[in-house]
């Protein structure tokens, strides 16, 4: 006899993205039969919202059913779009106040959810909204104006800010062990990173405050992996390596952000989040070459003196783990 006693509960990832699919057409479908019905009464929009909701979250606390991916991705999931497309809908014309309270419901929903599945989307979802909120409380979205508004890029910096703190509080799972995001914590890393590395285009590039910053960041972080891995004469070459590579990075903020997430990420072995702050180094090196105010030959004069730099940091890091 056949034991199934080791066979994973949840279905394969192909099934899930065909189901995530079939679950995105099911609530087209839902919003476009109400959407017919309803035809354009606010208040009605925002009483379904609030069903649509409702119902999700009963359907997601159903931790004991064997088939939870499925009610999340067939049942669960749709009503959520369904629901918060609604709310967008019946507060069209105050959005700062609908994407607050867009943010908040999608905070209870977590906090009421059972399911796993339901808690990741509810998650990357949050932490979408939030950055939006402060482009739409300073008509960044309305307006069309310029993304070099002052106040946009000081929001998104704080953002920033605090996406990597929360990235770096989930390194130490200990702390987070009693509360209700103890399972999450792959989810939160994932969800701000995307977002941290989404918000660096809202920066200008010449924000050489910023960039500073998270290279001071980048070479404590650095300092903290020496001290671990490295003694002796070595740690001193570590230091000051560390401290010519993290200096590279402050004259330009789209290299010096991912350097700091690039270390994070090492610290807890996180190949997903290391994968999405490398490519938004190498995106960052070819916007910094890119935009250099000089003749093509002094470009390349540059970027052969880094490329030299980084080589002999791979040298010392190949050294040093022999």
């Amino acid at each position: 006899m056949e034991d199934n006693s080791r066979k994973s509960k949840h279905l394969p990832w192909p099934l899930l993205i065909v189901m995530g699919i079939g679950g995105t057409i099911i609530a087209s479908l839902l919003t476009s039969m109400v959407a017919l019905a309803v035809r354009g009464n606010v208040f009605v929009y925002g009483v379904l919202s609030i069903v649509a909701i409702a119902f999700a979250i009963v359907i997601a606390r159903d931790d004991g059913s064997d088939n939870k991916d499925v009610q999340s991705l067939l049942v669960a999931y749709p009503l959520f779009i369904v629901g918060f497309a609604f709310g967008y809908v019946a507060g069209d014309h105050h959005l700062t106040l609908t994407l607050v309270l867009q943010f908040v419901a999608a905070l209870l929903s977590f906090a009421l959810s059972k399911i796993h599945l339901c808690r990741q989307m509810l998650i990357c979802y949050a932490s979408v909204v939030l950055p939006l909120i402060s482009f739409s409380y300073f008509d960044l979205l309305l307006s069309g104006r310029a993304m070099k508004d002052g106040n946009i890029e000081m929001s998104c910096f704080a953002i920033i800010i605090v996406y990597m703190g929360v990235f770096a509080a989930t390194i130490k799972d200990k702390w987070l062990a009693s509360t209700v995001v103890k399972d999450c914590l792959k989810t939160i890393r994932f969800a701000t990173a995307v977002v941290s590395v989404a918000l660096l285009w809202f920066i200008h590039r010449d924000n050489t405050a910023f960039a500073i910053a998270f290279a001071a960041i980048s070479f404590v972080i650095a300092s903290v992996l020496l001290r671990k891995y490295v003694t002796g004469k070595r740690l001193i070459e570590g230091y000051i390596l560390a401290l010519l590579c993290c200096a590279s990075t402050a004259m330009y903020p789209t290299m010096a952000m991912p350097i700091t997430g690039m270390l994070l990420s090492f610290l807890i072995l996180d190949y997903v989040s290391l994968a999405i702050f490398s490519a938004a180094f190498v995106c960052g090196i070819s916007l910094f070459y890119y935009d250099l105010d000089m003749l093509l030959i002094n470009k390349s004069y540059v970027l052969m003196a880094s490329g030299a730099l980084f080589l002999l940091a791979f040298y010392y890091i190949k050294r040093v783990t022999k």
